[in-house]
């Protein structure tokens, strides 16, 4: 069996909430930003298969929340409740029994959906500087930033119905970001210790005596309050 990933155009949207324009978009003929997947059986029969026909959750929570925008001009968008869809790196809403997705969120200054606050920035990759949502953690000399993720799993055994395609999430990424700058993953305390270039010693001290663990969200956020308690 063979699976090939379909790419819809998008096309935007724009409407009033609480007088501010937010801007949307969703796939042509789809209503749902996920892409979807054409499947090509034996008998050469073709069958769409749409994201409620996938195992697994690709949301932070399936729930819609009650969520409060604020965009970088200052504007407001109040009462919008959102979801975060980790596959897809989007938010997403309700608009006339359709699912649609935040179009422009380099717009936005941060979001809190639910009392968790979120952002959309630049993080760098290997090869790449990429854009999306982060959640925020802590918000200090450094933010320190959390990355859910979601993958899509291809079946391995085309014989055995239990065995399907579906989401499945994996372990969170970390990352810091100073200021207005780009987003750095830490994975290893060199790299942490990188990252916070220039650095005093007795915080490097701090980083190797409490054997701070990147994967460690407690741990980094009691590193993070550290370096802010630190004289000038």
């Amino acid at each position: 069996m063979r699976l090939l990933l379909i790419i819809f155009s998008f096309f935007i949207l724009s409407f009033q909430i609480d007088g501010q324009t937010l801007h949307s978009q969703r796939p042509k003929d789809v209503g749902y930003e996920i892409s979807r997947l054409k499947q090509l059986v034996p008998d050469n029969f073709t069958k769409l298969i749409s994201e409620k026909d996938i195992a697994g959750n690709p949301y932070l929570d399936r729930r819609f929340q009650k969520s409060y925008i604020l965009k970088i001009t200052g504007a407001e968008v109040k009462d919008l409740s959102l979801r975060y869809n980790l596959y897809t790196n989007n938010m997403e809403f309700k608009k006339d029994g359709k699912i649609m997705t935040l179009a422009v969120p380099a717009e936005i200054e941060r979001i809190n959906m639910g009392g968790k606050i979120f952002i959309y920035t630049r993080y760098m990759t290997s090869i790449d500087i990429c854009a999306g949502f982060f959640q925020v953690l802590y918000d200090g000399s450094y933010q320190l930033l959390k990355k859910d993720r979601a993958i899509l799993k291809m079946p391995q055994d085309n014989t055995n119905p239990a065995d399907s395609m579906r989401f499945e999430q994996t372990e969170p990424l970390y990352y810091l970001r100073y200021g207005k700058g780009i987003a750095h993953l830490v994975y290893s305390q060199k790299t942490l210790i990188k990252t916070l270039q220039p650095i005093q010693q007795n915080i490097v001290n701090y980083i190797k005596s409490n054997k701070i663990n990147t994967k460690n969200e407690a741990k980094l956020i009691d590193l993070m309050n550290f370096i802010d308690n630190q004289p000038d």
